[in-house]
């Protein structure tokens, strides 16, 4: 394949953020047919190349894991810390791909739904609110941080999120640490059903923070990030120092699995 035959990448300026915000605004509003601002992936005034140059197509990934393992294959090349941190790069994705991105309606038009504009731009002045919303940084994080040890994340769609993945990764603590992401897994999801486990988030309110559950995990797992080192244990290491309230989760949650 030729670079004629992709898409030369490049990152939104503040000016672009805000014509692609505008978009987004429009769509909520019911405004579905409203022509998507092209101009916003090319036009000097609202993106600007990468360097050195990444190039990528326009297609559609089946899950995260597609979507992961083919975003590291083409941003590979840039050093990580300008990868992930790169609102501008993941607003210009969020936007060349929206379409494959976004939920749609009977009639093809998009759905945002409960999306807020995170899923797809990021706002570099509020970046740190909700950048795990972020439909493909999401799926690029999870894909090169954990592979398959996070293997339920990867199986979602992109165009989703459910909870599972939103609350894992909406603690910074937890989703950074390989060891914590697997216990997760090993806990709450089950192989044979491919789905999360019944009851694992609670259910409302009131009972997110219910024994054992996916909130309390997290919660005890941030009290033991002041004590121990918990990126340098093991899942295993970690099961280990959960309270009783996990005995429930505890029986198919072994590391050999």
């Amino acid at each position: 394949m030729t670079e004629s035959q992709n898409h030369l990448v490049r990152q939104l300026t503040i000016r672009g953020v805000r014509r692609a915000k505008d978009y987004l605004a429009a769509l909520r509003e019911g405004q579905v047919a409203t022509p998507f601002p092209g101009e916003i992936l090319t036009e000097a005034a609202f993106a600007e190349p990468l360097q050195p140059p990444v190039y990528v197509e326009s297609r559609d990934f089946a899950n995260r894991r597609e979507a992961g393992q083919y975003l590291q294959g083409r941003l590979g090349q840039l050093p990580d810390t300008a990868v992930v941190s790169n609102t501008g790069l993941w607003s210009w994705l969020g936007m060349f791909y929206f379409d494959r991105l976004v939920e749609k309606d009977p009639n093809g038009y998009p759905r945002l739904g409960r999306d807020s504009d995170v899923a797809y731009v990021i706002d570099p002045i509020v970046k740190k609110r909700g950048m795990h919303r972020h439909r493909l940084r999401l799926a690029y994080e999870t894909y090169t941080q954990h592979g398959e040890d996070a293997w339920l994340i990867l199986n979602q769609p992109v165009t989703a999120m459910e909870q599972f993945a939103e609350r894992l990764a909406g603690k910074p603590i937890a989703f950074r640490s390989a060891s914590i992401v697997k216990l997760a897994h090993l806990l709450y999801t089950d192989r044979d059903t491919r789905r999360t486990k019944p009851g694992f988030s609670g259910g409302g309110r009131e009972g997110q923070r219910r024994p054992g559950n996916l909130m309390r995990f997290i919660d005890v797992v941030d009290q033991l990030y002041m004590t121990y080192d918990v990126y340098g244990m093991t899942a295993e290491e970690l099961l280990k120092l959960l309270p009783a309230e996990f005995d429930h989760w505890r029986p198919a949650a072994t590391v050999s699995e």
